[in-house]
C-alpha cells in the first residue's frame, strides 16, 4: 500500500534506498527483482515457479514511538520470493538516522532464507545476517525477551527477522502499510519462527511491534 508524506526528505530517502539495493549485487541473483518495489513475476522458471513474493520500501519516523529508543527515522528496503519447493531468496536492508542527521548511522543488510505467515495479513521474513554498521554484537530485540531469543555469535549463525503487513493499495487501502524493526537472533531460531509461522510463541507479539509506514510501498503476493 502505498502512503504519502508532506516531508521531501521522506521520499527522497526511501527513493534513495530502493535504488541502492536495486543496484548492488544481489547474492542471491534474483534477476526478475529489476528495483525492490517491481513485483516478482508468478510464472515457471525451470518446473519450479514462483509462489510468494513480498517487496518494498518503507520509512517511519521514531519520536514518541516506545517501539524505538532513539529519535530520528528508519528505513526498511526488501525483497523476497519463495519458490514452489520452498526455496527462499532476496535482499534486505534496515537503516537507522539519528534526528537532524542526513547520514545512514546504523545500517543492517541480510540475504533472506524464509518467510511465513503469521496470521491477521502478516508476514514474518527472516534472512542470514551479512553486514553491520558499526559491526558489533547485534543485540537481542529486548521487548521480547532473551530467554525466547539467545543472542547470535557473530559471524557464522547471525540471523535476522521483521514482519511486514501489506494494508492494500489506494482508495480501498485500509491503512498504511505497516512494519517492525529487525529482531536479531541466531539462524536457528530464524528458521524456527519461519518454520512454525503463526504457532511460534513470538506471532502473538508482533501485532504491537507493527509501525505505520509514513513514506513507501509494501507489496506482498500471498
Amino acid at each position: 500500500m502505498r502512503s504519502t508524506l508532506g516531508r521531501f526528505t521522506s521520499f527522497a530517502l526511501v527513493a534513495t534506498t530502493a535504488v541502492f539495493l536495486a543496484c548492488e549485487e544481489s547474492p542471491t541473483s534474483i534477476d526478475a527483482l529489476a528495483d525492490a518495489n517491481t513485483a516478482p513475476q508468478l510464472s515457471a522458471d525451470a518446473g519450479n515457479p514462483v509462489v510468494r513474493s513480498a517487496q518494498g520500501s518503507a520509512h517511519t519516523q521514531t519520536e514518541g514511538n516506545p517501539n524505538f529508543g532513539e529519535t530520528g527515522w528508519r528505513v526498511l528496503t526488501f525483497n523476497a520470493i519463495q519458490r514452489q519447493d520452498g526455496t527462499t531468496t532476496g535482499n534486505m536492508k534496515y537503516d537507522v538516522h539519528d534526528q537532524g542527521d542526513p547520514a545512514v548511522t546504523h545500517r543492517v543488510k541480510g540475504e533472506v532464507l524464509c518467510m511465513a505467515e503469521l496470521g491477521n495479513g502478516m508476514i514474518v521474513i527472516g534472512a542470514k545476517g551479512t553486514q553491520r554498521t558499526p559491526y558489533d554484537d547485534p543485540p537481542v530485540f529486548a521487548p521480547f525477551g532473551t530467554q525466547l531469543l539467545p543472542a547470535a555469535v557473530l559471524p557464522d549463525d547471525w540471523g535476522i527477522f521483521f514482519v511486514v503487513r501489506d494494508n492494500g493499495e489506494g482508495a480501498s487501502a485500509s491503512g498504511p502499510d505497516q512494519f517492525t524493526g529487525v529482531v536479531h537472533t541466531n539462524r536457528v531460531s530464524v528458521a524456527q519462527v519461519c518454520a512454525l509461522g503463526a504457532a511460534h510463541p513470538l506471532a502473538g507479539l508482533a501485532e504491537g511491534f507493527l509501525n505505520d509506514a509514513e513514506a513507501g510501498n509494501i507489496q506482498v503476493s500471498w
